[in-house]
């Protein structure tokens, strides 16, 4: 069965988790760049997890996407955070145009075939949110060249995690929102379409 092939609303506990959570783990593997789409918390999860990506030699380059919020920038306000922590400026690339997760995606790829060329990129390293990387893969899946690899780093934020987001309310309302909304893009064709049979 097929993400498409599901209804929103509709989806267990259980499965939920399967989609979400199943099978995301790091490699360890060295990347052409680690790319970190942004949030409102960025600077309290994502960020400080790709600087120290970065230290551990993970990469040579970092991607920061994300547009203004209504607020700041939030690709901007991570470049800086990272840049105080001692990441050196020319390490880092950003975009400062997207809103949301495709726009990431879209404009992210642009970027790096800007600053580096997609025809060299073999590897990127995703770098965001643990309920958030299904779809941040499966949007890249939809857009990027398909010779791209992937290597995932989840990030554990306090209420959304594996072993938690059913004892929050907020953490089970983001599972079912997100779940809800990879069910959506699939149906119209904005995210990769998924073989759930590939989490048994």
């Amino acid at each position: 069965m097929y993400l498409s092939e599901l209804e929103e609303g509709e989806v267990s506990k259980e499965l939920a988790h399967q989609i979400l959570f199943q099978g995301i783990r790091d490699d360890d593997a060295k990347c052409d760049c680690i790319v970190v789409p942004s949030s409102r918390t960025s600077n309290k999860y994502r960020t400080p997890a790709a600087v120290e990506l970065f230290f551990q030699g993970r990469s040579s380059r970092l991607l920061f996407s994300g547009g203004y919020n209504g607020e700041f920038i939030e690709s901007e306000s991570m470049r800086s955070f990272a840049i105080e922590r001692g990441i050196p400026e020319n390490a880092i690339i950003i975009e400062t145009i997207s809103t949301n997760t495709k726009e990431n995606v879209i404009e992210s790829l642009a970027a790096l075939d800007n600053h580096i060329g997609l025809n060299n990129m073999k590897r990127i390293l995703i770098c965001t949110a643990f309920y958030h990387m299904r779809r941040c893969h499966l949007t890249f899946l939809r857009y990027a060249p398909s010779w791209f690899e992937y290597s995932f780093h989840p990030v554990l934020d306090q209420t959304t995690r594996p072993d938690n987001w059913w004892k929050y309310e907020n953490g089970t309302k983001r599972v079912q929102k997100e779940v809800n909304g990879l069910i959506h893009y699939a149906k119209h064709g904005d995210i990769m379409d998924f073989n759930l049979d590939e989490l048994r």
